[in-house]
């Protein structure tokens, strides 16, 4: 006959339930994404798989079909309005709004410049304009992101 103690086997069972136990899922994917939110994740997946191939000339023509979904989310994102918006005072809200698209704009630009950039195989242009880019989000977002 084996012989536990007490304070042994309460830490054996509950080892076993946190193990069994179903893994939590952070709130924040519970929440349905907003079409804006579902661009601006497309950009930043295209933008970390370009940074991986950015510098390997055999993968250019998947580099710049990136980029160019890039342009496309970014046209598309362009289109609706931040969450921010809704906090916005009714007397600010236009010019908000207008300096996100202007924003944006920069962005496509900022894309097509990249593009270029890539399909000349500047690697290290593409490389600076995507740290220009991400820096760029950041800004975006301390401003436009209503989190």
């Amino acid at each position: 006959m084996i012989k536990t103690s007490l304070p042994g086997f309460a830490a054996t069972l509950l080892m076993t339930t946190l193990l069994a136990g179903p893994v939590p899922v952070r709130a924040q994917d519970d929440k349905p994404k907003t079409p804006l939110a579902q661009q601006m994740g497309g950009i930043s997946k295209d933008a970390r798989a370009l940074r991986k191939m950015v510098s390997d000339p055999a993968q250019k023509d998947a580099a710049v079909a990136l980029v160019k979904d890039m342009i496309d989310r970014a046209t598309k994102a362009k289109g609706f309005d931040p969450a921010k918006t809704k906090d916005i005072p009714p007397a600010d809200k236009d010019q908000f709004v207008a300096d996100y698209r202007k924003q944006i704009d920069g962005l496509i630009a900022d894309f097509q410049t990249l593009e270029q950039a890539v399909s000349d195989g500047k690697s290290a242009d593409a490389s600076a304009l995507l740290d220009k880019i991400q820096q760029d989000k950041r800004d975006g977002h301390k401003k436009f992101n209503a989190q």
